[in-house]
């Protein structure tokens, strides 16, 4: 299917269904199936419900309550689940990002619930995404219209297990602002960790100590609304020192991995807050492209809910609704 103009968000919309009606949805009487199919088709807004999830409606309600595994939300472009432990995990397509006007997308299923996804862009470059059974990225390569293949990602390859307490102290974080020079952000931008070895995209994700082997790039620039995850065009030029830097190091290492951080305040449940802190680090890494060309394949978005606040309240803090960016190539395992 080709990605027309009107199925693809931009990073100063929000999304068509939002995580409070998503929440008052679970609370009501629960839907048939005809009848969540019925609301589908009525929502082909620009959230890209209808992509983002490819197979994911199964899902929600077949292979995702598998060992002890409970749907919290589903906010229809993403499910938090519940796991025995009372930890959560969302689950979303990590290619939405690469859904943009013109570009064609065919995923292939296969019969252990795994995909493969393929986004060919007008130029012929092509985008390929490997997932397994429950969504997790195994592998992203990048064939460039010369027939040149990078590959970003790999969790295929072995790694071994994480011992928080054998790594070394976390890197300080750093202050993005926009009147700093271009060199003083590249050097902060490029820092690489203190440690000699390799993580999954996984462990860099879910591990705290891990990401925080290299600094994050605090954007105190670009705050959201209660509840929205959209970025406003004027904090969006806010980014533009950034952007540049970005692309410009994608340029000289086209495997280069930044990973971008979205948070929320505390109020609301914690099921919402996560689904909505991934929301905006999407919207943050959509205006990276839109705004300087950033390839999106280039970048993973991972939301943090509430987690890590900024400033320590239960009330609504405008400080606390945040993204943050890592530059993880050091960490990610390639082979």
């Amino acid at each position: 299917m080709t990605v027309s103009a009107d199925d693809a968000r931009r990073s100063d919309e929000d999304f068509t269904t939002s995580v409070a009606k998503s929440i008052a949805d679970a609370v009501g009487a629960q839907k048939t199936e005809g009848e969540a199919k019925a609301k589908s088709d009525d929502n082909k807004g620009r959230d890209l419900a209808r992509l983002a999830l490819v197979g994911m409606a199964g899902m929600a309600v077949g292979s995702m309550l598998s060992n002890n595994r409970e749907v919290a939300l589903n906010t229809g472009d993403r499910v938090v689940v519940t796991l025995p432990d009372g930890s959560q995990q969302l689950i979303k397509n990590d290619d939405t990002l690469l859904f943009q006007p013109g570009s064609n997308v065919q995923t292939e299923k296969f019969s252990d619930g795994s995909t493969i996804t393929t986004v060919t862009r007008a130029d012929g470059s092509k985008v390929m995404t490997i997932r397994d059974a429950n969504m997790n990225v195994l592998r992203r390569t990048v064939q460039s219209a010369d027939g040149t293949q990078t590959d970003l990602i790999d969790d295929t390859a072995e790694s071994e297990p994480v011992r928080v307490s054998e790594l070394p102290p976390p890197a300080r974080p750093i202050v993005y602002q926009s009147s700093m020079s271009e060199d003083a952000l590249r050097e902060a931008l490029m820092q690489q960790s203190r440690v000699d070895r390799h993580f999954t995209l996984d462990q860099i994700r879910d591990i705290a100590q891990v990401r925080a082997l290299v600094p994050p790039l605090d954007i105190q620039s670009i705050t959201f609304e209660t509840g929205s995850a959209a970025v406003q065009p004027d904090q969006a030029r806010q980014l533009s020192l950034l952007g540049r830097a970005i692309a410009q190091s994608i340029r000289d290492n086209p495997r280069e991995i930044f990973l971008i951080e979205g948070y929320t305040d505390a109020v609301g449940s914690d099921a919402s807050n996560l689904a909505l802190s991934d929301r905006r680090a999407e919207s943050v890494a959509l205006a990276l492209s839109e705004y300087f060309a950033v390839p999106p394949e280039n970048l993973v978005v991972q939301g943090y809910g509430e987690r890590f606040l900024r400033i320590q309240t239960d009330q609504a803090e405008r400080a606390n609704r945040r993204v943050a960016i890592r530059r993880i190539t050091e960490l990610i395992a390639q082979n």
